[in-house]
């Protein structure tokens, strides 16, 4: 049961949410920020997952976040583009995906054939701190859903199913802020790329240089600036500023 104190908290947000001034990304982390304290979540993930045809496993672009160091996030993104980890969020995805459905689903409600532990996925998410998790993904059109992450760190005990409520309440009443503030260029792009070069798109996109990208990546500098060099002909850029112009002002998918 939710008590009347939070849903007067998760209305509150709401209203506030929406009054706030500034565009959808302000608003965005306002929100998200705001349900963290709601529930007691240490960190987020806001992005769009987006596939190409039905049953293809979604890429995930435009990504906002909160609570994750470089280091973290990077590792974060490795959990995002491996291979395994398309099995494990089959249920999540066919549900928002082929059924059209608001879906909201735990570690534990993800991983009923204990896939997760026997996947090179868990050790990323050790890596990145992560102990707890649920996702929420929202059907924004065909092809693409607005997917929220919500993270606890290693240790911390799981999401309650009250939480997880309260979570899904608020995302559900937001449908005007899951379909606004999606690049086209990266929405229509971004699945063309490789996984590793989605993992360098995206950490580009959050201010990284080639040398932090490296380090954070464990590979040659040398490569990272391949992946580079190939994203900048993929988008039809010169340069980071350029790209990142690129996708600075989202497009409505409404």
């Amino acid at each position: 049961m939710i008590s009347d104190t939070e849903a007067s908290a998760i209305v509150r947000l709401l209203g506030n949410t929406a009054a706030l001034e500034g565009g959808h990304s302000e608003k965005k982390r306002f929100l998200m920020n705001g349900l963290c304290e709601l529930i007691g979540a240490d960190a987020w993930v806001w992005s769009l997952g987006t596939w190409q045809e039905e049953g293809a496993p979604p890429v995930y672009v435009g990504i906002m976040h909160q609570g994750f160091d470089e280091e973290r996030y990077a590792k974060l993104l490795k959990v995002f583009e491996h291979p395994h980890n398309k099995a494990i969020v089959a249920p999540w995805v066919d549900e928002v995906a082929v059924e059209g459905k608001h879906a909201t689903y735990s570690l534990e409600q993800l991983d009923k054939q204990h896939l997760f532990s026997d996947s090179e996925v868990a050790q990323l998410m050790s890596e990145a701190d992560i102990g707890e998790l649920f996702v929420s993904g929202f059907p924004v059109d065909a092809h693409s859903m607005s997917a929220i992450g919500m993270y606890r760190s290693t240790g911390k005990p799981a999401f309650s199913e009250r939480e997880m409520k309260i979570a899904h309440l608020l995302i559900q009443e937001i449908p005007w802020l899951h379909s606004a503030g999606w690049p086209n260029e990266i929405t229509a792009k971004g699945p063309q790329l490789y996984p590793q070069q989605r993992v360098v798109l995206n950490l580009m996109l959050d201010g990284l240089g080639r040398k932090q990208i490296s380090h954070e990546m464990e590979l040659a500098e040398n490569t990272v600036a391949g992946y580079i060099k190939d994203i900048y002909r993929h988008f039809g850029v010169s340069s980071h500023a350029q790209l990142m112009s690129k996708f600075l002002v989202g497009n409505s998918l409404a």
